[in-house]
């Protein structure tokens, strides 16, 4: 019965240990910023995307949310579900919010809006995921994407799933 109580004892101090060491590695692990201007490629499918991505903190929770402006290269013309001769695209940027979910990740939802071949407003795209900074000037990330009716049905039974990887921009000085 000493001895089982023993191993018993010795089993839980063991675990206490290596939770305490793994907590105390994490702790010593660095916190990344989104804050900044960032340059990248979103890929969706086979279709890849370059994207600049701007991230400001809301004053009041510093590194903790804020809002972005995500723009990329006018979006090709996609087929119009409601009009078969017509087409629709999105517009070139997006505006979003961003919150730390957790150490060095973040969640986003981002809006575009969404219009028909004669500019007529027809839905808009969504955007969500997760950021992952991997280092001070790159991150890593999932975006999941879905078009939306004006009336917020939507577009297609499944939404488009995709990866994203930027950089920071950096400052180039004068010489």
């Amino acid at each position: 019965m000493n001895i089982g109580r023993t191993l018993l004892t010795l089993a839980s101090l063991g675990l206490l240990v290596a939770v305490s060491v793994g907590a105390a590695a994490a702790q010593n692990e660095p916190v990344y910023k989104m804050e900044g201007a960032w340059h990248g490629i979103v890929t969706v499918g086979m279709m890849l995307t370059p994207s600049l991505d701007t991230f400001t903190s809301d004053a009041q929770r510093q590194g903790v949310e804020g809002t972005f402006l995500c723009t990329i290269p006018a979006v090709g013309k996609m087929p119009n579900p409601a009009n078969p001769s017509g087409w629709l695209a999105v517009s070139p940027s997006g505006h979003g919010n961003w919150v730390r979910i957790g150490k060095n990740r973040y969640a986003f939802t981002a809006l575009r809006s969404l219009f028909d071949e004669i500019g007529k407003p027809v839905g808009w795209a969504k955007y969500w995921g997760t950021i992952t900074p991997i280092s001070d000037n790159e991150y890593t990330g999932t975006m999941t994407v879905q078009y939306y009716l004006l009336n917020g049905t939507a577009m297609f039974p499944q939404p488009f799933t995709g990866t994203m990887h930027s950089n920071r921009i950096e400052i180039t000085l004068e010489q």
